[in-house]
């Protein structure tokens, strides 16, 4: 029987992203996923490829995640319904353009393609925003892309190229050496792999998985909730990537008990709208809490009054893989030969899976990787691991 050189533990966008690159690497790959492909963070969350979302190091991922979303939407096999649409941020009080002016000077310093925005010149390009909002922002180079259209596009290309795709297997164990410095097997519900080496890339689960070798890899759940929409006209919102400046403070929150929630509406190419979000620690509980949904809805309409008109038709929830520092673990680990981390981008996993699946191939491999990873190294939080 052959084995795979590699065996990855998650089918979501990262996890698929790995599988991708890794074949096309010429890599024998076996991914295993404990349900459908897509099922977890990729099924539920939005479809923006932000390019603006700071410290410097997430400015470098995204932009070289959204070079290659445009490559892979040449090349795969199935429309990932790519496409650059930008997006517009929006302050809520004239008193908030004096700091997000900052915020702005600094990226274009960075090379990110954006404006500031006028209130009349924000509502000269979106009449639908609140006529009374401080101002805001436009970002060029934004992009949208269906997560879940892309996670199975990218699975179906690695399968194309020799990968095994198992799905509804869920993974059991790691085995390792007697004397715990290497990975030798991945033991599943339906039998054991062997393999010389391991991906771990199951977004919120990470932390579990990783807890078979008794390694700490500080990955929790942050919960979040979206609102669909019924399909509404495509000129109702003109910039389909639409969000309140705020939206980044919400990310930055550490881990309270309390709600966190932002203004963020997009419009999918079927013309449905997507409507967050919130964010909160609640571990895995997935229910939907009608008081969140509530104050979701309240920030959106203080800044989109015609949603009033909109029928909401479906509400849910998923878990995005949170890490203290906000940044994911890209990284090899130093205390196990052979095991890898891909996790932790909690809610920009759309916007850097596509590198992050670049960057596994090229660690794993030994080859030198396009940007310098020690930043995201699991060291970072263990100098022992």
């Amino acid at each position: 029987m052959s084995y795979p050189d590699v065996v990855i533990i998650g089918g979501g966008v990262v996890g698929c992203a790995c599988a991708y690159y890794l074949t096309q690497a010429g890599v024998r790959v076996h991914l295993v996923e404990k349900g459908a492909l897509g099922s977890g963070a990729s099924r539920a969350g939005m479809s923006h490829i932000v390019t603006w979302e700071e410290p410097e190091i997430h400015l470098h991922l995204a932009k070289e995640s959204r070079n290659l979303y445009q490559e892979l939407s040449q090349v795969l096999p199935m429309d990932i319904q790519y496409r650059q649409t930008g997006s517009i941020a929006i302050v809520e009080q004239p008193e908030g353009m004096a700091s997000f002016g900052e915020t702005v000077r600094r990226l274009q310093d960075w090379r990110v393609k954006c404006q500031l925005l006028s209130p009349a010149e924000l509502n000269a390009i979106e009449p639908s925003i609140a006529p009374d909002v401080g101002g805001g922002a436009y970002f060029e180079e934004d992009a949208q892309v269906n997560p879940l259209y892309a996670t199975q596009a990218m699975a179906c290309a690695a399968k194309e190229g020799g990968a095994v795709i198992e799905t509804f297997n869920e993974v059991v164990g790691i085995e390792c050496t007697p004397d715990h410095t290497r990975v030798t097997a991945v033991q599943t519900v339906r039998g054991r792999i062997p393999c010389e080496k391991i991906v771990i890339a199951a977004g919120a689960w990470s932390g579990q998985i990783a807890q078979m070798v008794n390694l700490e890899v500080p990955i929790s759940p942050r919960k979040g909730t979206l609102v669909v929409t019924a399909p509404v006209p495509e000129d109702l919102f003109h910039c389909k990537i639409l969000l309140a400046a705020g939206y980044m403070d919400s990310v930055r929150e550490g881990a309270s008990s309390g709600v966190a929630v932002a203004a963020n509406l997009q419009q999918v190419k079927n013309g449905n709208l997507l409507l967050g979000s919130s964010r909160q620690f609640v571990g895995f509980d997935a229910s939907v809490d009608p008081a969140v949904v509530s104050a979701m809805m309240k920030r959106n309409l203080r800044f989109f009054p015609g949603l009033a008109k909109v029928t909401a038709i479906r509400t849910w929830a998923g878990f995005r893989p949170y890490t203290p520092d906000l940044l994911p673990i890209i990284s090899a680990v130093d205390s196990i030969q052979g095991l890898y981390i891909a996790a932790g981008h909690e809610g920009i996993g759309i916007t850097e899976a596509p590198i992050t699946g670049k960057l596994i191939s090229q660690i794993v491999t030994g080859r030198a990787p396009d940007l310098p990873l020690g930043v995201l190294s699991l060291s970072r939080f263990n100098k022992t691991s």
